[in-house]
């Protein structure tokens, strides 16, 4: 059969779909676009209810193709199907399975004919070996890699822990093993990923530190960035290997949420002002050119405007190279789902513009620092004459590009250097070095 496949969410929902699209290849299916697809899948993503409201608005309009095409077939999956199955089933009638989280390298056996199997109830916390078929939908030279699967952190706005269950680290050898598998498909960049990075394998034994002096040997690997971190887990010696690798970037995902130790409480975060301060100064201290990235929730219940204050002085202060932000939503499930949402929507709106009004700035100023200085970069396309590249202080989807103007031709995933010679909020301008 041909069939289409579309990921929505973030990139631990897109190395699912890649999961799934390898599973169908292996099982001799063909992978199409939608308009010309005999069977549609939508994987989804219903972690907070702006990405829920994405999912089925994205259900409803393929749901066109079955009506007026050759889709024969329409499964959803994904994280919507472990929130709202038995909804789903009553308002889409059209749609022929749920199929869930915990069965996606099974997805091929629900379009066999012979198989009846609603598929929506799961065990939580899947986790997926190196051997397993997986189709890459990235650029060539990167690759999202898993490191673990779940949280067993109790933060009081997220649902994950009970749709996902506790966290399962992936053996160290696991992971090693894809990655040499990766770099003989040609990747050279590695995005590790997991709910609570700097918790990786304290279940099983081991640590991120003992992951990453494995990582660092593999060969044809040139960078290794760290996405998710939790607020805990830097040791001293953790950031003396960060420091020493050079494959191992300068880069810390490390989403923070807020700054007032009455909201921190109330998120169950387990940090608190003092040690938040005290680890970026930590951070910054032990890596040369960090680039730093968080993401702070706006609206909380009970936020009052002097404790958003609080966090905007912080992040003026603190001058993070990259900031986002999340407005506040009750989410179903969770303990702050209980709280009285006393922050209206025009409050949170408002304060999220401050917010990343702010941010803007100071990005602005950061990335203007960097003009007149020398970098590594990835190709990966072009646009309007300009080769677009990231650097290291890049991430691939949330950061912006480098876009490179050179006099000879460049191929997508060539590592260059480049010099940057100006800049924007989010964009860098580079001629090769």
């Amino acid at each position: 059969m041909k069939v289409s496949l579309i990921s929505l969410g973030c990139s631990k929902n897109l190395v699912d779909s890649e999961l799934m699209l390898g599973s169908l290849k292996e099982a001799g299916h063909s992978i199409t676009t939608e308009n010309n697809a005999d069977v549609i899948i939508v994987n989804t993503c219903g972690f907070i209810s702006d990405a829920t409201k994405e999912s089925v608005n994205t259900i409803v309009d393929l749901l066109e193709y079955k009506r007026n095409g050759r889709c024969k077939k329409f499964i959803v999956t994904g994280w919507l199907v472990e929130r709202y199955a038995e909804e789903l089933k009553k308002e889409l009638p059209e749609v022929d399975a749920f199929w869930g989280t915990g069965n996606i390298r099974a997805i091929a056996d629900i379009l066999d004919p012979a198989v009846v199997n609603e598929g929506y109830s799961s065990p939580p916390g899947s986790i997926y070996d190196p051997d397993s078929p997986r189709v890459l939908t990235t650029m060539p030279h990167m690759a999202y890699v898993k490191v673990s699967e779940g949280c067993s952190r109790v933060c009081s706005f997220c649902i994950i822990p009970r749709l996902r269950g506790g966290m399962k680290s992936r053996e160290v050898g696991s992971i090693a093993a894809e990655a040499r598998n990766l770099a003989s498909r040609g990747i050279k960049e590695l995005n590790l990923i997991a709910q609570d990075m700097t918790s990786y394998g304290r279940d099983i034994g081991t640590n991120l530190e003992a992951l990453l002096r494995e990582l660092r040997a593999v060969d044809g690997i040139e960078w290794l960035r760290l996405h998710y971190c939790y607020p805990w887990g830097f040791t001293d010696s953790l950031l003396e290997l960060m420091a020493k690798e050079e494959k191992i970037l300068s880069y810390i995902d490390l989403p923070l949420q807020h700054i007032n130790d009455r909201l921190l409480k109330a998120m169950q975060r387990g940090t608190t002002t003092t040690q938040i301060m005290s680890l970026i100064e930590k951070l910054r201290g032990a890596l040369d050119d960090l680039t730093l990235r968080t993401t702070f929730i706006v609206g909380f219940p009970g936020e009052t405007e002097e404790e958003f204050g609080e966090l905007l002085d912080f992040a003026e202060e603190t001058r993070f190279q990259r900031l986002g932000a999340f407005k506040y939503s009750h989410e179903e499930g969770t303990r702050a789902g209980e709280l009285d949402d006393s922050v209206t929507d025009e409050e949170k709106e408002e304060r999220y513009e401050r917010l990343m009004e702010l941010q803007a700035d100071i990005s602005t100023a950061h990335n203007k620092a960097l003009i007149g200085s020398r970098h590594d970069a990835f190709i990966e396309g072009t646009e309007d004459g300009s080769y677009i590249a990231r650097i290291p202080s890049q991430a691939p989807e949330v950061d912006g590009y480098t876009f490179v103007k050179a006099n000879r031709e460049l191929r997508t995933g060539d590592m260059v250097r480049v010099q940057i010679t100006g800049a924007d909020t989010y964009d860098l301008f580079a001629e090769l070095a």
